[in-house]
């Protein structure tokens, strides 16, 4: 009649047991002998999956897709790319008004490109500094009107020379791979994007190719989780089986399905791959045929008649052994009330846990009312309480406050109980972080408070101790003014700010402490910072925080000193329009820290931020640094010059010096450099006729003659050897008319 009540017992246990061993016993050789058979067969599959597997992975990444990465690479690269496409160099700095001819020679080429290389859907180049994009079949004037608007203006967050998985707005799938332009041009910033899309259907069918078997399925997966490549149509439930397989690091496990029978799941890990992506293959099993079957059944019989004739012995014997402890267990569940103890594990266990429970419930509640009469007697509440636990004769009390505990206040407390201390005190736990120490000093102690503090130094430094700060109250003769003593020591924990937030600080200290402000030459600051000196503001801030240090101030004078300082700066920042280097919140709470060196030192790095804005962001001619920097480059014009080596030379960033360049000179310095080489190329055409144009193209610093010779037909409309014979065709001719 009990029975219902109890869903785990000893009872079932003893039936159970007897049930789960000759099951045991009859299934661990005729398994062992069915389970070698299917993981043979398995295990042969595996190993054909992952040959599969690394050709597919070979042929996918090193030939179809490498094959996209190196022309488009040398397309970037290729000498005979940058002499037909002058008109890209062209476009990555100039708009496409007035330069619509040359648009649509580029278009072309791009079309060309996309025709040459089987399987590219489009070849799409971005210019951001003019806001236009040109395709392989269109020109867009602004990039809002592009259909992959949404995709080009993040470009700038896509990492390059990768590939990724999209859709296109017409909703086809792509393979986009994007490279930056200039490409592979050290110190030159990103001038335009270069991308290509490579469709979807020509991968699957690429891939389609390394399978054995139409019923075969390859996945690629990101390593986000998303299904990259597939081949045949993509089935829902069978991609989040070969991702749960990964997940669940399964590989070559038999799964059975109930449509298409048993199959073999088999994935390469994504180190294997360039890309880190995972390649997964699904092998049906329908063409094995397993020749355990009769085993099989044989072996479910023999089970079946065991666990059958188990049970039954064990029915018998166990009803004789679990009657009376299911009348004990009766007994205790009436004596207790309706919910009061859940039934868990078996009898014992119900029977044990019932007696720690009663045990844990007295044991709790004698802790918990002791610490309710100490955080009362604390925050001063309730005091009709009897006190006399708390009485000791000949005794005065001291309450400590503590803060900023990192190993917790209960642990301290456990520590803090283990240890030997001259005084007796009671540790209570406000908090986590907080707790209190309550000392019991004898009356003829002639000085109490050394003597606290160097217990709670010893406690500092004792070797399971973490840091911790300390504020110790006044000394009190009735327990009933402990509660004074405490307000007394939170009023000296401000003081941490002062002193550091693991300082030990008396109230007997502080109440001395000047009130008076100390008067600082605030104008000095503020003077120095709108001049952008440095140095006299770090020297301000120095003197600063040694003073309000050493001054022996109350909180109250070195907060209103803290707010006159950043009021100061405040009213800086407003007179030099630099409000966006000020937090959006509260500037004194923004600025304020844990302690007052902090505090500094967040007003110093904001101050720091101002002077170097203002410093660098005059308007000036930077003259002799402009000549400087011509010179160098007319004295090393047939070297390599770059924004990295001019700015070795004057020790300033490269982009400093592309800016100073452009202001100064009212052209970059591409520009700049490249005309100076052309006009010197000029010159020593005209005037050295026996000096060949390969070596005067090494002179002005061009390693390639055929790319000089591009760049001055550019310049001058004609080859370098027509305009040497123009110009000895013009000497000639002057010659004989003064002749």
């Amino acid at each position: 009649m009990y029975m219902p009540e109890y869903k785990k017992t000893i009872f079932i246990r003893f039936i159970m047991s007897y049930t789960i061993l000759s099951v045991v016993l009859i299934g661990i050789m005729g398994g062992y002998w069915y389970t070698q058979t299917n993981g043979i067969m398995e295990d042969e599959i595996v190993k054909d999956n992952q040959n599969r597997l690394n050709s597919a992975k070979d042929y996918i990444e090193q030939t179809v897709l490498k094959k996209y990465e190196d022309n488009l690479q040398n397309k970037a690269l290729s000498i005979r790319f940058i002499q037909e496409n002058f008109n890209l160099n062209l476009l990555l700095n100039k708009s496409w008004e007035g330069n619509l001819s040359r648009i649509a020679s580029f278009r072309q080429d791009l079309d060309f490109y996309r025709i040459e290389n089987e399987g590219l859907s489009n070849v799409t180049v971005y210019f951001p500094a003019n806001n236009y994009v040109v395709d392989s079949s269109q020109f867009y004037m602004k990039t809002e009107n592009s259909e992959e608007a949404a995709f080009i203006l993040k470009l700038n967050r896509v990492k390059p020379k990768e590939w990724l998985f999209r859709t296109l707005a017409d909703g086809s799938q792509v393979m986009t791979y994007v490279i930056k332009l200039p490409y592979e041009t050290p110190g030159v910033p990103t001038m335009g994007y270069f991308f290509i899309d490579v469709g979807m259907e020509y991968l699957q069918t690429a891939a389609a190719q390394m399978l054995s078997s139409a019923a075969d399925r390859l996945y690629i997966f990101s390593p986000s989780g998303q299904a990259v490549l597939h081949t045949g149509e993509y089935d829902e439930a069978l991609g989040g089986l070969l991702k749960e397989t990964i997940q669940n690091r399964r590989n070559g496990k038999q799964i059975t399905e109930e449509s298409e029978g048993k199959a073999v799941l088999s994935y390469l890990e994504p180190a294997h791959s360039a890309h880190d992506w995972t390649y997964a293959m699904y092998r049906p099993m329908n063409s094995f045929v397993l020749s355990s079957e009769q085993l099989k059944e044989s072996l479910f019989i023999s089970c079946g008649a065991v666990v059958l004739f188990g049970l039954l012995m064990s029915f018998f014997f166990s009803k004789q052994l679990y009657i009376p402890v299911k009348k004990l267990v009766m007994q205790i569940k009436g004596l207790q009330s309706p919910g009061s103890v859940t039934l868990w594990g078996n009898e014992y266990a119900f029977i044990g846990s019932t007696f720690n429970l009663l045990e844990e419930k007295i044991v709790n509640l004698e802790t918990q009312a002791r610490k309710n009469d100490l955080k009362n007697l604390l925050l001063g509440v309730n005091l009709e309480m009897e006190v006399e636990s708390f009485i000791r004769p000949d005794y005065s009390y001291c309450t400590v406050y503590l803060n900023n505990l990192e190993e917790g206040s209960e642990e301290f407390k456990d520590h803090y109980e283990r240890m030997d201390h001259s005084l007796p005190s009671v540790v209570v736990a406000l908090n986590e972080q907080e707790a209190a120490i309550i000392y019991y000093i004898p009356r003829a102690e002639p000085e109490p408070e050394r003597v606290m503090l160097a217990d709670l130094q010893q406690t500092k430094s004792s070797e399971q101790a973490s840091s911790f700060g300390a504020a110790i109250g006044t000394i009190v003769n009735n327990p009933e003014e402990i509660a004074d003593s405490y307000q007394m020591a939170k009023q000296a924990d401000r003081y941490h700010f002062l002193y550091g937030k693991d300082s030990i600080v008396a109230y007997s200290s502080i109440v001395e402490l000047n009130t008076a402000p100390y008067l600082f030459p605030y104008d000095h600051f503020k003077n120095a910072l709108q001049a952008g000196d440095e140095d006299s503001v770090n020297s301000f801030l120095d003197h600063f925080l040694q003073t309000l240090r050493e001054s022996k101030l109350q909180i109250e004078a070195v907060e209103l000193a803290l707010l006159q300082l950043i009021m100061q700066l405040y009213q800086s920042v407003i007179e030099l329009k630099l409000q966006h280097f000020l937090p959006h919140s509260n500037i004194f709470d923004e600025l304020k820290k844990d302690t007052l060196a902090g505090t500094v030192e967040g007003i110093r790095v904001l101050s720091m931020q101002i002077t170097e804005h203002l410093k660098y962001s005059g308007n000036h001619a930077h003259t002799d640094l402009i000549r400087t920097l011509k010179n160098y480059i007319e004295d090393h014009l047939h070297e390599d010059l770059s924004l990295q080596i001019l700015s070795k030379e004057v020790s300033l960033a490269p982009a400093y010096i592309s800016t100073l360049f452009s202001e100064g000179t009212k052209e970059s310095f591409t520009e700049y450099v490249t005309r100076l080489r052309l006009e010197k190329a000029a010159d020593l055409l005209r005037c050295q006729p026996r000096l060949s144009v390969s070596a005067i193209a090494s002179q002005v610093g061009y390693r390639n003659p055929q790319y000089f010779h591009s760049k001055f037909k550019t310049r001058f409309g004609v080859t370098p050897v027509q305009y040497r014979n123009s110009q000895l065709a013009a000497l000639d001719s002057l010659y004989l008319e003064n002749e």
